[in-house]
């Protein structure tokens, strides 16, 4: 492993940030730290920079205890959500900045600028000044300048915030593929799922100052280890009556469920393959989301939504449905389960 923390602890004037924290990271990982506002994410971040003390517990980076190492001795490159750059100066000299505090050779900061520079593909904008570049220019400044001290660990705080959907999506392709090209140790906070899942190749879920959970983005998704989690990740609702859905009767033990949209089919009233297995249904709303309808269905009393090809019948609001629930995450206080519609079991059928 070559990140570590060992049973931190931090509070901020009475409130707990960082409870127990522990986790480790392999090198060369992308890792991102996922959770809502307020979570600890980025005190974790911060923590590992040596921007903010521990109250307690340990912190390692390669081997070495780094609690009273100071975070210019670290060897850490950190990415701002705002940028951070400096607006007087162009991005040759934003990006040279480290390398001009360290007083390195002007050789050598020359060609470690234009090399890196060439890396984030901002070519013939060594000169302009950071109000001259769009967002996402200056988040690869701002990556590049990072980069030019050679960290051996890069710490990204909520890096695609303040760029625009489209250019956000471009750049999480862009960040996987450049970090993966280097093989530096990287770690991300973020709070949206998606960016998580299609950039990180572990995510560690962070709640309330704890660890929820650690693992690849498909385990996380698919298996939820805590009620936080299954609640947390993906499109997910909660019902407290799932006892009363067709198939789930036997379940006892679990308070509430939770279902996402590829759980369930909806199909027009009768449609179904497996009647027996289904629910009858009303269409509340209908949602064209481009690649997909997004149908929002009343299930005796309980809203559910499901997922929709263009390409079949439409629905209407109001319109009598056929529902087939195949698998529902249930779960307490202390456990998640996934329950399967018992009344599958004895038809050979085959879904996704």
């Amino acid at each position: 492993m070559y990140v570590e923390l060992k049973d931190v602890n931090k509070k901020f004037k009475g409130f707990r940030a960082l409870d127990d924290v522990s986790f480790s990271i392999d090198k060369g990982k992308l890792v991102g730290l996922l959770g809502p506002s307020g979570s600890g994410k980025t005190t974790i971040l911060r923590t590992l920079a040596g921007l903010v003390h521990p109250d307690s517990g340990d912190i390692f980076i390669d081997g070495k205890r780094v609690n009273d190492v100071p975070a210019s001795k670290r060897g850490i490159g950190f990415v701002f959500q705002n940028y951070a750059l400096f607006r007087y100066m162009t991005v040759f000299d934003n990006v040279a900045f480290g390398l001009t505090v360290e007083k390195k050779d002007k050789k050598f900061i020359k060609q470690r600028v234009n090399e890196l520079i060439g890396l984030v593909g901002l070519e013939g904008l060594q000169d302009r000044y950071p109000h001259q570049l769009s967002g996402g220019q200056r988040q690869r400044v701002a990556f590049a300048r990072a980069l030019a001290p050679n960290p051996h660990l890069l710490l990204l705080d909520e890096p695609f915030a303040a760029i625009d959907a489209k250019i956000r999506k471009e750049l999480r392709l862009w960040l996987r593929e450049t970090i993966n090209s280097l093989g530096i140790t990287s770690i991300f906070v973020t709070h949206d799922q998606d960016e998580a899942v299609e950039v990180a190749d572990e995510i560690v879920i962070v709640n309330g100052g704890r660890i929820e959970q650690k693992g690849n983005p498909a385990d996380i998704y698919k298996s939820p280890a805590t009620p936080f989690a299954a609640r947390f990740i993906g499109e997910s609702l909660v019902l407290d009556r799932h006892e009363t859905l067709h198939g789930f009767e036997t379940y006892s033990g679990y308070d509430r469920a939770v279902i996402r949209p590829e759980l369930i089919q909806i199909a027009k009233h009768g449609k179904q393959p497996i009647l027996h297995a289904s629910e009858d249904g009303i269409v509340e709303d209908v949602f064209f989301r481009g690649s997909l309808i997004e149908v929002h269905v009343n299930v005796k009393g309980m809203r559910l939504i499901g997922h929709r090809s263009p390409e079949e019948d439409p629905l209407l609001p109001g319109e009598k449905v056929s529902v087939l629930i195949y698998r529902l995450y249930l779960y307490n206080e202390d456990k998640v389960h996934l329950a399967e519609n018992v009344r599958l079991k004895d038809e050979n059928t085959v879904f996704i």
